[in-house]
Formats: C-alpha cells, sequence, structure tokens
C-alpha cells in the first residue's frame, strides 16, 4: 500500500490487455513474435547494469520501456522478480537468467521447496498421439481429462482414439472424450474425497471429503484398486500409504493413529526439504536459448490465446455462474470472441465497439490447416494492433450450459517440443452474418467525472497535499459546487450513537478486478442467473458489480472518433481502474423517499434494507438511485438452459445450491447489496452468546471473505479502533458522487500508481 510511503512497481510486456497488464504501473505492447526479442534486450539491458555477460541477436525495439526496466530492476536486486508467462523453454530459460543476475535465486526465487505442480509432458503426450495413430495402443483410460476437446489439431488425437482398441473415461461428465469412450466410469467430485498431494518439497496436503456422494460414482483410486483385483477403500489406500512413507519421516516417534489424526486435523504434514534442491544453481547455456528465439514472419495477422478469469480453460464451462461472470477486461459475458485493436477494425470497415452497443461483425480465422467458425469481433483498447486475441475454454459440444457458446480455441494452439499459444501468419476472412454480444458495462471512460473514481501518482501522494489528488467535494447546489451546512432534506440518524454503524471500504490500489466478490455474492445471496438474452437487456442481477474505466487521452469536444459513442473514446493504450459497486448504504438514501410502500427503509444500524413482499415493483428507487445497484426481478429465474419459470427451492439438487439462511425471492420485487445482513446478524448473536462485544473481523461478508487480496474491508465505524475507520480517517478515502449528498457508507482508497508524474 502507498500509505507508508513505498510501492512495488510493475512492468508489463504483453499483446492483449490482460488482467495483470492492466493492474501495472507501466504497461508495454508487443507482438507475440517479439516476445523472444523483449527477453533477449531485457536480458542484455540487465547484463549490461550488473557486469554479466550478453547474448548475441535482439534489437532496438522498445528500447526506452526496457532499459527503464532494466534500470528498477537492477536498483533492486534481490527484492525483484522477472515472471514468464511464454510457454517457450527458450524464453523461459533467459529470463531464469535475468533472475540470476538480480541475484533473486534464495530471495523471491525459492530454490529450497521447488513446486511439484503442473509437471505434465507435452512431448510424451504427443508421442501417446503419435502411437494412438498408428495403433500401437490396445488400451487407454483417460483420468478426469478432455484431450478430444483441449489438445491442438496436430495432435489428431480424436482419430487416433479411434483406433485404440479398449478406451474409459473417468470424467464426471459426458464430455468430448468420454462420448467417444467405451464405458464412462465417473471419478468422484473433489468435495466427495479423500486425497493427498505434494505440491512443493517437503509440504504434504491431506484432503477430506465434505459430503458424501450424490450420484452412483466411485473415486478413481478405488477403481484402479478393483480393476487390478483389489479392493481396497480410498481411505484405507491413502491411509496405509502414509503410514509406510510417512510416518518415518517425522521428527519425534507417536503411534500412527496419533499422527494421522493430527495431519487430517490440520490438512498439512510437512518435513524438512529435500539436501538435493540447497544447492540449485542456474547452470542452463543461456547464449543457446537466445540463439533459438530466431524471428518467426508474422505474416498478415498474430494470433495469441488466453485465458478468461472466470472460465479458464474451460473445465468449468457448464457452471452458470461463471458463465454470466463479466470478462473483467471486456466485461462481455456468455461467449468468447477475437479482440483487435480499433485501428484494425477501422481499416476492414468493421463496427468498432467495446460490447453490447453495436451489432457485432463475424470473422473466420485461418491458421495453416486451421479454419475456425464465424466468430464475433470486439474493439480492445490497449491491444497491440496487428493481432487477433481468441479466448480459450469455450466451444464445448457436450455440455448442458456450455454447449454451442462460444468457439473452441485449442485446435490453434501448435506444438514446438510444447504446446504454444501463439500463431503466426493467421488470415482472416468476414463474415455475412451479425452477431449480439452481452455486455455489463455500456460506460467506459469517467468522462471528466473526478467524483466517480479518484487516482495519482505516488509521487504526487508523496508530497502530501491531499487536495491535489483527494480534494474534499462539497454539496451540489443550483449554483454549481458550494459548501453547504447544516441544510439537509434528511433527519440525522441518532441511533447510530448507541448501536452499530455498519460499512465497508473498497481499497481500489489492492483490487484487481477478478470478479471473486460477485461469483461470491451469487452463492452467499441466491442471485438467479438470467441467461445472455436477459444480460442483453440491462436485466442481469448481479447484486454487486466491478466497473472498469479506460482513461482516455481524446478531447471532449470528439464524438465518434473511430466509431466509439461521444466522449467514450479510451486511448490506444490506456490506463485501467477497477470499481466494485455495489449498495453504498447512504445515510440519505434517495430510494428511500420515492418508495410508496416503505419497502426500502433505513435500519438503526446503517443499512438500507428490503422488505421483499412489501415491494409491489414500480422501481422508483432504481430510477432514483444514482449508483444504479438496484436489480429488478423480472422472472422467477433457474440455472438451466433454457431458464424457464421454476423455483429451485422445489427442486432437489437445486435446493442444495442455495444459501438457507438467504430467501430465494419472486418476481417482480427490487433486489441488491444487503452488506450480507444474514452474517451480520449470525455474528451478534455468537457474541451475544458469549458475553463480549463483536470484536473487528468477526463478521465479514461474502465478497470480502472472497477477495484474494483483500481490498475489501467490513467492519463498524462506530468502533473507532476497528480496521474500518481507521481507513475512514486516511487522506486516500472518498466516497462515490459524493457532490451529490448520499452519505453513503461505503468509502473508496483513491488508486496510487508507482510513477513519476512526468509519466502519466
Amino acid at each position: 500500500k502507498p500509505d507508508s510511503g513505498k510501492m512495488s512497481k510493475h512492468f508489463q510486456f504483453e499483446t492483449g490487455l490482460s488482467v495483470t497488464g492492466s493492474n501495472a504501473d507501466h504497461r508495454t505492447a508487443v507482438l507475440p513474435s517479439e516476445y523472444g526479442t523483449v527477453a533477449i534486450n531485457l536480458h542484455n539491458a540487465v547484463a549490461g547494469l550488473t557486469r554479466n555477460q550478453k547474448v548475441s541477436g535482439g534489437n532496438d525495439s522498445y528500447a526506452s520501456a526496457i532499459n527503464h526496466a532494466a534500470e528498477e530492476l537492477a536498483s533492486n536486486q534481490g527484492k525483484s522478480l522477472v515472471v514468464c508467462g511464454s510457454n517457450n523453454k527458450n524464453i523461459q530459460v533467459l529470463v531464469n537468467s535475468i533472475n540470476h543476475m538480480l541475484k533473486n535465486y534464495g530471495s523471491t526465487v525459492d530454490i529450497d521447496h521447488p513446486s511439484y505442480l503442473r509437471k505434465g509432458n507435452d512431448a510424451d503426450l504427443k508421442m501417446l498421439a503419435d502411437e494412438m495413430n498408428a495403433g500401437k495402443v490396445d488400451v487407454l483410460i483417460n483420468c478426469n481429462v478432455n484431450p478430444v476437446w483441449t489438445l491442438p489439431s496436430s495432435f489428431a488425437f480424436a482419430s487416433g482414439l479411434e483406433k485404440v482398441g479398449f478406451k474409459v473415461s473417468t470424467s464426471l461428465y459426458r464430455d468430448e472424450t468420454a462420448q467417444m469412450c467405451d464405458f464412462t466410469c465417473p471419478d468422484n467430485h473433489y468435495l466427495e474425497s479423500w486425497g493427498d498431494a505434494n505440491p512443493c518439497d517437503g509440504k504434504y496436503a491431506l484432503t477430506q471429503p465434505a459430503i458424501s456422494p450424490l450420484y452412483n460414482t466411485r473415486q478413481l483410486i478405488e477403481s484402479i484398486s478393483i480393476w487390478s483385483g483389489g479392493s481396497d477403500k480410498a481411505y484405507d489406500s491413502i491411509r496405509k500409504f502414509w503410514n509406510e512413507n510417512l510416518l518415518g519421516k517425522q521428527s519425534e516417534s507417536v503411534f500412527f493413529d496419533q499422527f494421522w489424526n493430527k495431519s487430517v486435523e490440520k490438512g498439512v504434514f510437512e518435513i524438512a526439504g529435500s539436501e538435493e534442491h540447497e544447492a540449485l544453481e542456474f547452470t542452463a547455456d543461456v547464449s543457446a536459448a537466445a540463439s533459438g528465439l530466431s524471428g518467426k514472419s508474422s505474416g498478415t495477422y498474430e494470433l495469441f490465446l488466453y485465458q478468461k478469469t472466470g472460465i479458464g480453460d474451460g473445465r468449468h464451462a457448464n457452471n452458470p455462474w461463471l458463465q454470466e461472470l463479466p470478462d473483467p477486461i471486456t466485461k462481455i459475458t456468455w461467449d468468447n470472441y477475437v479482440t483487435m485493436a480499433a485501428s484494425d477494425m477501422i481499416a476492414l470497415g468493421f463496427n468498432v465497439h467495446l460490447g453490447q452497443e453495436q451489432e457485432s461483425n463475424m470473422i473466420t480465422i485461418t491458421s495453416g490447416d486451421v479454419v475456425s467458425e464465424s466468430i464475433p469481433v470486439v474493439a480492445q483498447p490497449g491491444q497491440m494492433p496487428g493481432t487477433l486475441g481468441l479466448a480459450l475454454g469455450y466451444g464445448h459440444k457436450a455440455w448442458k450450459i456450455a454447449e454451442k457458446i462460444g468457439v473452441n480455441a485449442y485446435p490453434f494452439t501448435g506444438f514446438d517440443g510444447t504446446v504454444t499459444y501463439e500463431a503466426f501468419g493467421v488470415t482472416v476472412a468476414e463474415s455475412p452474418e451479425k452477431f449480439n454480444l452481452a455486455a455489463t458495462q455500456t460506460s467506459h471512460t469517467i468522462m471528466g467525472r473526478d467524483s466517480v473514481v479518484r487516482e495519482t501518482t505516488l509521487e504526487t501522494f508523496n508530497k502530501g497535499n491531499r487536495e491535489e489528488y483527494n480534494p474534499v467535494v462539497t454539496l451540489a447546489t443550483h449554483e454549481g459546487l458550494k459548501a453547504v451546512k447544516g441544510i439537509t432534506l434528511w433527519e440525522e440518524h441518532k441511533e447510530y450513537e448507541m448501536g452499530h454503524l455498519w460499512g465497508m471500504s473498497i481499497d481500489l490500489n489492492t483490487c484487481t478486478g477478478c470478479g471473486s466478490c460477485v461469483t461470491a455474492c451469487f452463492s452467499e445471496n441466491n442471485i438467479p442467473i438470467v441467461g445472455k438474452d436477459e444480460v442483453r437487456r440491462g436485466r442481469e442481477m448481479h447484486w454487486m458489480r466491478i466497473d472498469r474505466y479506460y482513461s482516455t487521452d481524446a478531447n471532449e469536444s470528439d464524438s465518434s472518433i473511430g466509431g466509439y459513442r461521444e466522449r467514450e473514446n479510451p486511448g490506444a493504450m490506456p490506463e485501467v481502474v477497477f470499481q466494485p459497486m455495489m449498495c453504498q448504504h447512504c445515510n440519505n438514501a434517495p430510494c428511500e423517499t420515492v418508495c410508496p410502500v416503505a419497502a426500502t427503509t433505513h435500519s438503526s444500524e446503517g443499512l438500507n434494507q428490503m422488505t421483499y413482499n412489501r415491494c409491489i415493483g414500480t422501481r422508483y428507487c432504481a430510477n432514483n438511485c444514482p449508483y444504479k445497484v438496484r436489480r429488478f426481478n423480472w422472472f422467477n429465474y433457474i440455472a438451466d438452459s433454457k431458464f424457464t419459470s421454476h423455483n429451485p427451492s422445489q427442486d432437489d439438487l437445486g435446493r442444495m445450491v442455495l444459501n438457507p439462511d438467504v430467501t430465494v425471492r419472486a418476481r417482480g420485487v427490487m433486489e441488491k447489496c444487503s452488506m450480507c445482513v444474514q452474517r451480520i446478524q449470525t455474528g451478534k448473536l455468537e457474541a451475544k452468546k458469549k458475553g463480549t462485544a463483536v470484536e473487528d473481523g468477526a463478521i465479514s461478508t461474502a465478497c470480502a471473505s472472497a477477495c484474494p487480496t483483500n481490498a475489501i474491508t467490513f467492519g463498524d465505524f462506530n468502533d473507532k479502533k476497528s480496521a474500518l475507520a481507521q481507513n475512514g480517517l486516511s487522506d486516500r478515502a472518498f466516497r462515490v458522487i459524493e457532490d451529490v449528498g448520499t452519505k453513503s457508507n461505503v468509502i473508496y482508497m483513491t488508486k496510487v500508481r508507482n510513477k513519476e508524474k512526468t509519466e502519466a
């Protein structure tokens, strides 16, 4: 956090705008064919500053950005880290060499506990595919994988699988691979299973089932035992293994039952790391790696494949929560699409838009002998011109929810010793049809409204002039912005003085925009999925959203520049700010004054609360809300492919998804964030049973609990020692459009970028 006057600094070199890149202090867009060049140039720049040996190759591309990054790295040796996002071994070797020159090995790079995750071997998998196609494989068991769908087209896995004499799938779902197998023997879900893992050296983990199996499934380890002529249950097999292999490695002698019970309770068992890793040194041939990074012809376009935050590699694409979660960058739901730079779309004569404002042009992509289905095109600010971006994880042909949503991008992956996620010399052809996408955000810049989002540089922040980066906003009147004291249409809430005043703070510097909070809110509060068509109508039911704002260098008088709406023209390489937005629980709440039946009222603890069975659906409150965070329930939704009128609480499996502490709302009522009032009540009751006051941190909302960066803090403003109250005293604290005078109970912390003011 910048409050100490210091911050880490993040440089990003990438092709398309990613969640990581959007949070960078310095971001540079590059072509995929230049990843190797960037690695060589950065390596040589660092080598020159640290007096190490340079490698051959490289050029002057991106010299200014690379030299800046190298200077910052060299001045922070042992406290820096260079990470490689490419699957190219030669680039990884160069990146490891940079970390070695920066003395990061043993400090920011842990060499004592090497990771054992992701140890698959692409070359071995290609060899298997070749042997299958040659008819050399008689039996194949696919253990919870879907290679028919996920492997490059060059592997020809599907045709090879047809030549296998006996094939089995243990997938939980009837996926593309399972459909081609002779038998599907579904494994237990991981929450129904016993298991163990060795994620890194010296650390072991035990998992135990949280629920009994819902269906007639069997854990894979039990199936293997039975197929081998045994009869061991998973519990017995794992317990036996630990007794024979781990008991002797502990520091003190105890009976195995005691050791086992303690390990199961903790879930983790640690031993000293293997000595063979303590002397790990960097010994790779860097010159050979650099010489292996010869330049590649870019052709017409270059294609890069990526994973969305919600859908990932597609193994959970059948989960409608994830399909309806807006992509953090594009804010589009329910589809994948090709992203392009606006300049490229203009050159092709396409509609330039950022989501659902217009119909999308459709194209087909050709790379070698792989030709895609028609895919919609979307403009993506920050993307390198001459490139196409396409998300993996879509295009399933077998699943109920994910079937026919998007296009499968895996055939475009290549193989060069390892699976690659870039394609060069790609051509596009326009399709005659048009396509409608479903986005949840239509305003992409703040249009000069400084009271919505505030940001500054570390240099400005360290000067301590609060008015420069976080000015005090006075109440708006008909005469403009004018300080008005003691005049309000609302009576002050005196009850706060004796009780709680619940609220929340959100640090814009820590929020990455990932969307974990949105999905957590879905799960906690029984929020219905509405489907793509309703999202397109603006009827999504999310109780909270994450607004993503682009910076812009367009003049306010410009209109429809490059096809964008008036005053909505992002810069070609914009900076990005993410802002979680939910009901602000205003003390002067505009929604409360317009409800004709008093369905929305103010609690004695500062919460704006809804009485669902009193709401008659006039939607006056939604129209009067300046934050647009209230949701009208149009239908009785259920999460299935047709979204028919059906109450999930009456379905046995649907009921298991619901939180019993929260009602399932009927159609025709208004919904919004309740600050997880059910959790507040539980926390108060627990404190009452203990005979103590509610301790700070004892109650947390679903969004705050799920936030991986702890950007959201929930608490009691009346507890002056609470983290929330302290955040409210920070010079970075502000309220969104506070000049309206709503006096909300949600405060935000100004975003600070670690870059000099002259760079902004």
